[in-house]
């Protein structure tokens, strides 16, 4: 992302229309630009602004370079992280999805997917019962990344 698209999504989160952000909204700029920070870091960060209300408002080139920080701060995800993920909809935890239900999660929830692009995906990850195994799903889209 460049400064520019931080800008712009920066200003996505201001309610106001002053160029500012509510303290009690870092986190969520934070983990909008691609970081995932933890309770704790988000709390340092907002400390850093000497935020005592989190109700203050502060701006683009105050949040940058707290941003900057956090994002140093922050490990990367990892497979592991993402297959803990996919637990979550693994009820009886063994290790795959129906691929229906997981069509469903792709083309309708967070980032949408077209039926091609999950055609594409799941090409030679299903399995005769129409299961796909999650850990070679992360494996795949991972080493596309």
């Amino acid at each position: 992302m460049g400064e520019i698209d931080f800008k712009d999504g920066f200003s996505l989160f201001d309610k106001v229309g002053d160029n500012n952000i509510e303290v009690s909204q870092i986190g969520d700029v934070m983990r909008a630009f691609g970081i995932n920070p933890t309770n704790a870091q988000i709390k340092k960060a907002q400390e850093s602004v000497d935020a005592k209300d989190p109700k203050k408002r502060i701006g683009f080139n105050r949040f940058m370079p707290v941003f900057e920080t956090v994002k140093k701060e922050s490990k990367p995800m990892t497979d592991a992280d993402y297959v803990e993920g996919m637990k979550v909809f693994d009820r009886d935890l063994v290790g795959y999805l129906n691929s229906g239900e997981l069509r469903h999660l792709l083309t309708f929830m967070g980032e949408k997917l077209t039926d091609d692009e999950v055609d594409q995906i799941f090409q030679g990850l299903e399995d005769d019962n129409g299961n796909v195994q999650y850990d070679e799903l992360i494996r795949r889209l991972m080493k596309d990344a």
